[in-house]
Protein backbone atom coordinates (compact mmCIF):
# COMPACT_ATOMS: atom_id res chain seq x y z
CA UNK A 1 0.00 0.00 0.00
CA UNK A 2 1.34 3.49 -0.83
CA UNK A 3 1.98 5.97 1.97
CA UNK A 4 0.38 9.01 0.32
CA UNK A 5 -2.58 9.27 -2.02
CA UNK A 6 -2.56 12.33 -4.28
CA UNK A 7 -5.95 13.50 -5.55
CA UNK A 8 -5.61 15.87 -8.49
CA UNK A 9 -8.78 17.60 -9.69
CA UNK A 10 -8.95 19.07 -13.17
CA UNK A 11 -11.39 21.48 -14.78
CA UNK A 12 -10.50 23.56 -17.85
CA UNK A 13 -6.87 24.08 -16.85
CA UNK A 14 -5.24 22.43 -19.85
CA UNK A 15 -2.58 25.12 -20.09
CA UNK A 16 -1.45 24.45 -16.50
CA UNK A 17 -2.27 20.75 -16.15
CA UNK A 18 1.01 19.19 -17.40
CA UNK A 19 3.07 21.21 -14.92
CA UNK A 20 0.79 20.16 -12.05
CA UNK A 21 0.98 16.47 -12.96
CA UNK A 22 4.74 16.55 -13.48
CA UNK A 23 5.19 18.17 -10.07
CA UNK A 24 3.22 15.33 -8.45
CA UNK A 25 5.15 12.68 -10.36
CA UNK A 26 8.44 14.39 -9.50
CA UNK A 27 8.12 14.10 -5.72
CA UNK A 28 11.14 12.78 -3.83
CA UNK A 29 8.73 10.64 -1.81
CA UNK A 30 8.30 7.73 -4.19
CA UNK A 31 5.70 5.76 -2.25
CA UNK A 32 2.63 7.52 -3.67
CA UNK A 33 -0.44 6.87 -5.80
CA UNK A 34 -2.01 9.56 -7.97
CA UNK A 35 -5.65 9.77 -9.01
CA UNK A 36 -6.48 12.52 -11.50
CA UNK A 37 -10.14 13.29 -12.13
CA UNK A 38 -11.27 15.61 -14.89
CA UNK A 39 -14.67 17.15 -14.16
CA UNK A 40 -15.97 17.37 -17.75
CA UNK A 41 -13.47 19.90 -19.09
CA UNK A 42 -14.01 21.29 -22.58
CA UNK A 43 -10.49 22.58 -23.25
CA UNK A 44 -8.55 19.41 -24.09
CA UNK A 45 -7.71 18.50 -20.48
CA UNK A 46 -9.08 14.93 -20.80
CA UNK A 47 -6.78 14.21 -23.73
CA UNK A 48 -3.81 15.61 -21.80
CA UNK A 49 -4.57 13.42 -18.80
CA UNK A 50 -4.75 10.32 -20.95
CA UNK A 51 -1.09 10.80 -21.85
CA UNK A 52 -0.25 10.02 -18.20
CA UNK A 53 -2.53 7.00 -17.86
CA UNK A 54 0.43 4.64 -17.50
CA UNK A 55 1.55 6.42 -14.28
CA UNK A 56 -1.65 8.05 -13.03
CA UNK A 57 -5.13 6.64 -12.51
CA UNK A 58 -7.28 8.82 -14.77
CA UNK A 59 -11.02 9.29 -14.31
CA UNK A 60 -13.02 11.34 -16.83
CA UNK A 61 -16.44 12.80 -16.05
CA UNK A 62 -18.97 13.31 -18.82
CA UNK A 63 -20.96 15.79 -16.70
CA UNK A 64 -19.64 18.42 -14.31
CA UNK A 65 -20.08 17.37 -10.68
CA UNK A 66 -18.31 20.24 -8.91
CA UNK A 67 -15.09 20.58 -6.95
CA UNK A 68 -16.02 18.84 -3.72
CA UNK A 69 -17.97 15.94 -5.19
CA UNK A 70 -14.93 15.31 -7.39
CA UNK A 71 -12.55 15.44 -4.43
CA UNK A 72 -14.71 13.03 -2.44
CA UNK A 73 -14.76 10.64 -5.38
CA UNK A 74 -10.98 10.82 -5.62
CA UNK A 75 -10.53 10.13 -1.91
CA UNK A 76 -12.83 7.14 -2.24
CA UNK A 77 -10.68 5.73 -5.05
CA UNK A 78 -7.48 5.85 -2.99
CA UNK A 79 -6.13 3.75 -0.13
CA UNK A 80 -3.07 5.37 1.49
CA UNK A 81 -3.14 6.50 5.15
CA UNK A 82 -2.29 10.07 4.10
CA UNK A 83 -4.03 12.22 1.49
CA UNK A 84 -2.77 15.27 -0.41
CA UNK A 85 -4.80 17.43 -2.79
CA UNK A 86 -3.37 19.16 -5.83
CA UNK A 87 -5.42 21.59 -7.87
CA UNK A 88 -4.63 21.38 -11.56
CA UNK A 89 -3.42 24.99 -11.76
CA UNK A 90 -1.00 24.72 -8.82
CA UNK A 91 2.51 23.25 -8.55
CA UNK A 92 4.48 21.37 -5.88
CA UNK A 93 8.19 21.58 -5.30
CA UNK A 94 9.88 18.15 -5.25
CA UNK A 95 10.35 17.70 -1.48
CA UNK A 96 6.85 18.78 -0.45
CA UNK A 97 5.31 15.42 0.41
CA UNK A 98 8.47 13.99 1.94
CA UNK A 99 8.86 16.90 4.36
CA UNK A 100 5.18 16.91 5.28
CA UNK A 101 5.23 13.19 5.97
CA UNK A 102 8.20 13.63 8.31
CA UNK A 103 6.21 16.16 10.36
CA UNK A 104 2.93 14.24 10.57
CA UNK A 105 4.57 10.92 11.46
CA UNK A 106 6.39 12.47 14.42
CA UNK A 107 3.21 13.29 16.34
CA UNK A 108 -0.01 11.24 16.33
CA UNK A 109 -1.92 14.33 17.55
CA UNK A 110 -1.24 16.10 14.24
CA UNK A 111 -3.96 15.44 11.70
CA UNK A 112 -3.04 17.95 9.01
CA UNK A 113 0.22 19.49 7.82
CA UNK A 114 0.44 22.48 5.51
CA UNK A 115 3.42 24.19 3.92
CA UNK A 116 4.46 27.69 3.13
CA UNK A 117 3.57 28.86 -0.35
CA UNK A 118 4.43 31.35 -3.05
CA UNK A 119 1.99 32.99 -5.44
CA UNK A 120 2.75 32.73 -9.15
CA UNK A 121 0.98 34.31 -12.12
CA UNK A 122 -0.50 32.60 -15.15
CA UNK A 123 2.94 32.30 -16.71
CA UNK A 124 4.50 30.77 -13.60
CA UNK A 125 6.34 33.94 -12.57
CA UNK A 126 6.57 34.81 -8.84
CA UNK A 127 4.26 37.66 -7.88
CA UNK A 128 5.65 40.35 -5.58
CA UNK A 129 4.02 41.81 -2.52
CA UNK A 130 0.83 40.25 -1.17
CA UNK A 131 -1.32 39.56 -4.25
CA UNK A 132 -3.90 37.55 -2.27
CA UNK A 133 -4.42 40.44 0.13
CA UNK A 134 -4.33 38.19 3.20
CA UNK A 135 -2.62 38.48 6.56
CA UNK A 136 -0.12 35.69 7.03
CA UNK A 137 -0.70 33.81 10.24
CA UNK A 138 1.87 34.32 13.01
CA UNK A 139 1.12 30.89 14.57
CA UNK A 140 0.86 28.41 11.69
CA UNK A 141 0.78 25.26 13.84
CA UNK A 142 -0.66 23.78 17.02
CA UNK A 143 -4.26 24.24 18.16
CA UNK A 144 -5.56 26.43 15.33
CA UNK A 145 -9.30 25.99 15.76
CA UNK A 146 -9.85 29.51 17.19
CA UNK A 147 -7.83 31.02 14.36
CA UNK A 148 -9.65 28.98 11.70
CA UNK A 149 -12.97 30.31 13.00
CA UNK A 150 -11.98 33.75 11.75
CA UNK A 151 -10.67 32.77 8.28
CA UNK A 152 -9.22 30.02 6.15
CA UNK A 153 -5.51 29.62 6.86
CA UNK A 154 -4.39 27.06 4.28
CA UNK A 155 -3.93 26.89 0.54
CA UNK A 156 -5.68 23.65 -0.43
CA UNK A 157 -2.79 22.37 -2.53
CA UNK A 158 -0.45 22.87 0.45
CA UNK A 159 -2.26 20.40 2.72
CA UNK A 160 -1.57 16.79 3.61
CA UNK A 161 -3.92 15.07 6.10
CA UNK A 162 -4.58 11.69 7.66
CA UNK A 163 -7.26 9.52 6.07
CA UNK A 164 -8.60 8.95 9.57
CA UNK A 165 -9.49 12.66 9.68
CA UNK A 166 -12.18 12.30 7.02
CA UNK A 167 -13.27 8.98 8.48
CA UNK A 168 -13.89 10.74 11.80
CA UNK A 169 -14.93 14.24 10.65
CA UNK A 170 -16.60 13.51 7.32
CA UNK A 171 -15.72 14.34 3.72
CA UNK A 172 -16.09 17.64 1.87
CA UNK A 173 -19.55 19.22 1.80
CA UNK A 174 -20.51 18.76 -1.84
CA UNK A 175 -23.09 21.55 -1.99
CA UNK A 176 -20.42 24.20 -1.32
CA UNK A 177 -18.84 25.98 -4.27
CA UNK A 178 -15.46 27.31 -3.21
CA UNK A 179 -15.09 27.21 0.59
CA UNK A 180 -15.52 23.49 1.22
CA UNK A 181 -11.84 23.21 2.05
CA UNK A 182 -12.16 25.75 4.90
CA UNK A 183 -15.19 23.86 6.18
CA UNK A 184 -13.23 20.58 6.32
CA UNK A 185 -10.18 22.19 7.96
CA UNK A 186 -12.48 23.57 10.69
CA UNK A 187 -13.81 20.09 11.43
CA UNK A 188 -10.34 18.54 11.46
CA UNK A 189 -8.99 21.25 13.77
CA UNK A 190 -11.63 20.37 16.37
CA UNK A 191 -10.00 16.97 16.87
CA UNK A 192 -6.37 17.33 15.77
CA UNK A 193 -3.41 19.62 16.02
CA UNK A 194 -1.99 21.26 12.90
CA UNK A 195 1.58 20.83 11.66
CA UNK A 196 3.58 23.12 9.41
CA UNK A 197 6.57 22.97 7.08
CA UNK A 198 8.00 26.53 7.01
CA UNK A 199 9.16 26.39 3.41
CA UNK A 200 7.31 27.62 0.28
CA UNK A 201 6.89 24.14 -1.19
CA UNK A 202 3.54 24.95 -2.81
CA UNK A 203 3.12 27.34 -5.73
CA UNK A 204 -0.38 28.82 -5.85
CA UNK A 205 -1.29 30.13 -9.28
CA UNK A 206 -3.33 33.34 -9.49
CA UNK A 207 -4.75 33.77 -12.99
CA UNK A 208 -8.09 35.59 -12.77
CA UNK A 209 -10.27 32.51 -13.17
CA UNK A 210 -9.83 31.21 -9.61
CA UNK A 211 -13.00 30.51 -7.65
CA UNK A 212 -12.33 33.48 -5.36
CA UNK A 213 -13.47 35.80 -8.17
CA UNK A 214 -17.01 34.34 -8.25
CA UNK A 215 -18.20 36.52 -5.42
CA UNK A 216 -21.92 35.66 -5.24
CA UNK A 217 -21.36 31.93 -4.85
CA UNK A 218 -18.46 32.45 -2.45
CA UNK A 219 -20.64 34.75 -0.34
CA UNK A 220 -23.27 32.01 -0.13
CA UNK A 221 -20.60 29.56 1.07
CA UNK A 222 -19.36 32.11 3.59
CA UNK A 223 -22.86 32.55 4.99
CA UNK A 224 -23.46 28.80 5.31
CA UNK A 225 -20.17 28.18 7.15
CA UNK A 226 -20.71 31.07 9.56
CA UNK A 227 -24.25 29.95 10.35
CA UNK A 228 -23.91 26.16 10.34
CA UNK A 229 -20.34 25.57 11.46
CA UNK A 230 -19.89 28.51 13.81
CA UNK A 231 -23.01 30.25 15.15
CA UNK A 232 -25.08 27.06 15.61
CA UNK A 233 -22.15 25.37 17.32
CA UNK A 234 -21.15 28.08 19.80
CA UNK A 235 -22.02 25.94 22.88
CA UNK A 236 -19.72 23.14 21.67
CA UNK A 237 -16.98 25.58 20.73
CA UNK A 238 -17.10 27.22 24.16
CA UNK A 239 -16.22 23.92 25.77
CA UNK A 240 -12.71 24.98 24.86
CA UNK A 241 -12.48 27.69 27.47
CA UNK A 242 -10.21 30.66 27.08
CA UNK A 243 -10.03 34.16 25.68
CA UNK A 244 -8.80 32.99 22.27
CA UNK A 245 -11.99 31.04 21.63
CA UNK A 246 -14.30 33.80 22.88
CA UNK A 247 -12.43 36.36 20.78
CA UNK A 248 -12.59 34.11 17.69
CA UNK A 249 -16.34 33.59 18.11
CA UNK A 250 -16.80 37.35 18.42
CA UNK A 251 -14.81 38.02 15.27
CA UNK A 252 -16.68 35.29 13.36
CA UNK A 253 -20.06 36.72 14.38
CA UNK A 254 -18.95 40.19 13.29
CA UNK A 255 -17.99 38.67 9.93
CA UNK A 256 -21.48 37.16 9.77
CA UNK A 257 -22.88 40.64 10.31
CA UNK A 258 -20.81 41.91 7.39
CA UNK A 259 -22.14 39.09 5.19
CA UNK A 260 -25.74 40.00 6.04
CA UNK A 261 -24.94 43.68 5.40
CA UNK A 262 -23.69 42.77 1.92
CA UNK A 263 -26.93 40.86 1.35
CA UNK A 264 -28.85 43.95 2.58
CA UNK A 265 -30.45 41.91 5.36
CA UNK A 266 -29.87 44.64 7.92
CA UNK A 267 -31.98 43.20 10.75
CA UNK A 268 -29.97 39.97 10.65
CA UNK A 269 -26.75 41.98 10.46
CA UNK A 270 -27.75 43.93 13.56
CA UNK A 271 -28.43 40.74 15.52
CA UNK A 272 -25.07 39.26 14.49
CA UNK A 273 -23.15 42.39 15.51
CA UNK A 274 -24.90 42.55 18.88
CA UNK A 275 -24.18 38.88 19.47
CA UNK A 276 -20.54 39.46 18.51
CA UNK A 277 -20.21 42.17 21.16
CA UNK A 278 -21.23 39.69 23.86
CA UNK A 279 -17.94 37.92 23.22
CA UNK A 280 -15.73 40.86 22.18
CA UNK A 281 -17.22 43.99 23.78
CA UNK A 282 -13.93 45.85 23.41
CA UNK A 283 -13.65 45.42 19.61
CA UNK A 284 -14.04 48.91 18.15
CA UNK A 285 -14.43 47.70 14.56
CA UNK A 286 -17.59 45.81 15.52
CA UNK A 287 -19.05 48.86 17.32
CA UNK A 288 -18.41 50.95 14.21
CA UNK A 289 -20.12 48.39 11.96
CA UNK A 290 -23.03 48.14 14.38
CA UNK A 291 -23.55 51.90 14.30
CA UNK A 292 -23.49 51.92 10.50
CA UNK A 293 -26.26 49.31 10.39
CA UNK A 294 -28.22 50.94 13.23
CA UNK A 295 -28.29 54.36 11.62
Amino acid sequence: MPLVSVVLTSYNHAVYLPQAIESALGQTLGDTEIVAIDDASTDGSPELLQRYADRVRVVLHTANRGTYATLNEGIGLTSAPYIAILNSDDVWLPEKLEKQLAVIERDARVGLVHTGFRVIDAGGNPMKGNPLGIRFHPRPQGDLLPDLLTRNLFITSSVLFRRECVEQCGLFEEHLFGMGDWDLWLRIAEHYRIGYVPEPLTLYRLHGQNNMYRSARMLADDLWIHEERIRKRIPELLRRDGWRMRYAIGVALAALGVIYSKLEEHDKALVAFLQSLRYCPWRLKTWWRLLRVWW
